[in-house]
């Protein structure tokens, strides 16, 4: 697959996009965007938790996943089961005892799934079936959308200024026919990719003093269809590559909002300079 639908190689991310504190009455906030997908996300905490809820030893954590439209339903608890199990191990959340972290995560753009298509009774409405090939899987939440999400979080923990042991970052894979019949690899699919795919993929990397350094660590994956082996290394590589992009990316972005300090070279002392006098 040479060209892409959208004009982007195989290999390619969509433009990103990542901007801060665009919440004012919430402790942190971030909307990070791949392309056209964009995905909100608050944080309010360390705060007063209920009795019922209150942990002795740590802080609670609590996800929610708000859809586009509708009501909640089983795609966004699956989306906060997946949050809670990579974000968990990463906060510090024993610093803050008895108390609360709230996460809330909107996506802004059209959902990515069947299950949130509009269904009508009418029968003439509805279109032809697909093949079964080309038949959407309806996981509830797309892998790109899971990728923007798990991003977006971590940014809006940067922004209130919660502890963490490192950084979050995750990339979407999915595979899919080629021009030539043979499936191909590719990075950041759009949702039409994915309706298409014969699997897709969510990597999750942490970076950080010992949890992952500057090269990542692959602390998290959600796979869905049918796949080898050497497939999901395949797309684990390639995901671990497209982290270490978006972790630059990120890098630039905030250096750029709160300035980066310049390196002070350290001055001789006076006796130092008369000796060498």
């Amino acid at each position: 697959m040479s060209t892409r639908p959208d004009g982007r190689t195989a290999l390619e991310l969509r433009s990103l996009a990542l901007s801060q504190a665009v919440l004012s009455r919430q402790d942190g906030s971030a909307k990070f965007s791949f392309g056209n997908l964009s995905v909100l996300a608050s944080v309010t905490g360390p705060a007063e938790v209920r009795i019922r809820n209150e942990l002795v030893d740590r802080a609670a954590l609590e996800i929610n996943v708000i859809p586009l439209r509708g009501a909640v339903g089983p795609p966004s608890k699956s989306q906060e089961t997946l949050l809670l199990s990579l974000l968990t191990p990463l906060i510090l959340l024993s610093l803050h005892p008895r108390s609360l972290i709230q996460l809330t995560v909107q996506t802004l753009s059209a959902p990515t799934t069947a299950f949130s298509t509009p269904f009508s009774s009418d029968p003439s409405t509805h279109p032809p079936p697909p093949p079964p090939s080309a038949r959407p899987r309806g996981t509830g939440t797309g892998a790109g959308e899971k990728a923007a999400m798990i991003n977006a979080s971590m940014l809006a923990l940067v922004d209130a200024a919660v502890e963490c042991r490192g950084m979050l970052l995750a990339a979407a894979v999915a595979f899919v026919e080629g021009e030539d019949g043979r499936e191909v690899v590719v990075l950041d699919p759009t949702p039409k990719e994915e309706e298409l795919a014969s699997s897709s993929h969510v990597f999750a990397f942490s970076f950080g003093v010992g949890v992952g350094g500057v090269e990542g660590e692959c602390v998290g994956v959600d796979s869905v269809g049918s796949f080898s082996v050497e497939d999901l290394f395949e797309a684990q590589d390639l995901a671990a590559e497209a982290t270490r992009s978006i972790m630059a990316f990120v890098r630039r972005s905030i250096e750029s909002r709160y300035g980066a300090e310049p390196a002070v070279q350290r001055s001789k002392p006076s006796d130092e300079m008369d000796v060498e006098a």
